[in-house]
């Protein structure tokens, strides 16, 4: 087994190789012979150097239109179960079990309707975990955070398929070839993970405009278990936290939080730690007890429209707050759920359910334009441009630069055009 924690990020870093080109590969399709609900079942493949007593699946799915996906893992004794709802797009799976047998486990993927699926990396196998990430002591539950599942299994996904399929207990199927699928090199694990360069850091890896492949040189998998956990052990969770905000709202607003600053001078305490009891050291959205270092702050009203963070943010796991991103609370929780956080966070029902930008902040931009526009990168611009056109669309903040500052706004544009990843929004939870 190739051992990862010896590696450091300067290692990483230290050439661009082969981590900033992308591969595209073929893959197969499975199309059902006949219409309505199908299973395909498959049995785990022999994993001589597992080291867990855990048993995972996991793959990618393009089907060629929208459905969803059950897939059920058992080993006979114990089994877990979830649905997937399936984009016609990319999609990551993964579901792992815990179990003391030495049994063969099987998988159960039924696709609620006939439908041609392409696949990629579709594995089945008890775990063998990397050092660094089997003396964590991962629960099931962390491994199957919805942004790491299934890289996180370290199921070998350089292949269509590992494991077998049971032709004798599936639907009738045939096999061709499938969708193309783009992978890159992970400059810390070596793995080729898949990408999507139209969805920029939708599956393997976190989106990075910078770089030349627009995404991370590590997997989100290795940014988790080897960068972050190995290289910040002495800073605390709410250090870690702060620096975090400080980073991103530096990129919004130009300045550190001024609001996280005022709370701790008062309290004398970091926000996560006080946000984590007020809701009862629980996930608001599903209600899942969460270590201190397992919170994800949610800014409740979102960065993406100008709200820095502050004491009304919302305790949710990792898994709820990928989910929420940017969205509003209207948007995200139900008519209960937002009477329920207004008695938590303080902001009012009221509040709660309004779909507006922080205007403090948007007359503080507006009253010094043309700095933010030479400050903030071009996707700032763009991604802010866009926020506050979809809330007040009669201000265009290109047109009122171009009016305070023609220079300003042809030098703004001209970044803008030479590079068309500016779209992506970099500003969100």
């Amino acid at each position: 087994m190739r051992r990862l924690a010896s590696r450091t990020r300067e290692d990483a870093y230290s050439s661009n190789r082969d981590y900033q080109t992308l591969h595209e590969v073929e893959t197969q399709a499975l199309t059902f012979a006949r219409p309505g609900p199908s299973d395909i079942v498959l049995k785990d493949g022999t994993n001589a150097k597992a080291n867990t007593n855990l048993i995972g699946f996991g793959g990618f799915f393009r089907p060629n239109r929208q459905t969803s996906l059950r897939v059920r893992l058992t080993d006979g004794q114990v089994a877990e179960e979830k649905v997937y709802s399936l984009r016609s797009d990319w999609n990551r799976v993964g579901l792992v079990i815990e179990t003391d047998t030495h049994v063969k486990a099987t998988a159960t993927l039924t696709f609620d309707k006939a439908v041609k699926v392409s696949f990629w990396g579709v594995a089945l196998a008890r775990l063998e975990l990397p050092e660094t990430v089997r003396n964590a002591k991962p629960t099931a539950d962390q491994l199957l955070q919805s942004h790491l599942a299934p890289e996180t299994f370290y199921l070998p996904h350089d292949s269509a398929i590992t494991a077998e399929i049971d032709e004798e207990h599936s639907a009738p199927f045939s096999l061709s070839k499938g969708q193309k699928i783009t992978l890159k090199k992970c400059s810390y694990c070596q793995r080729l993970l898949p990408v999507d360069p139209h969805n920029l850091g939708a599956l393997s890896f976190g989106k990075h405009n910078a770089k030349r492949t627009k995404h991370q040189n590590e997997c989100r998998v290795c940014k988790k278990w080897h960068i972050n956990n190995q290289l910040n052990p002495i800073r605390s969770t709410d250090q870690l936290h702060e620096s975090s905000v400080i980073t991103r709202e530096r990129k919004v607003f130009l300045r550190d939080p001024v609001i996280l600053q005022k709370i701790k001078q008062r309290t004398g305490s970091g926000l996560k730690s006080q946000v984590w009891r007020r809701f009862g050291k629980k996930c608001f959205y599903c209600g899942k007890s969460l270590a201190l270092k397992e919170v994800q702050l949610d800014h409740t009203r979102p960065l993406a429209y100008l709200w820095p963070i502050d004491e009304h943010a919302t305790c949710l796991c990792a898994e709820h707050n990928n989910q929420k991103k940017e969205k509003f609370p209207v948007d995200f929780y139900s008519d209960d759920q937002l009477r329920e956080l207004a008695g938590i966070c303080g902001l009012s029902y009221g509040d709660l359910c309004k779909k507006e930008l922080n205007q403090i902040e948007l007359n503080r931009i507006l009253s010094d334009l043309p700095n933010f526009a030479r400050n903030w990168t071009p996707r700032t611009f763009v991604a802010t441009a866009r926020k506050i056109k979809e809330l007040q669309p009669h201000l265009d903040l290109y047109e009122q630069l171009r009016i305070e500052d023609e220079a300003t706004y042809g030098w703004l544009m001209e970044q803008v055009e030479n590079r068309p990843d500016a779209v992506v929004d970099d500003t969100e939870d």
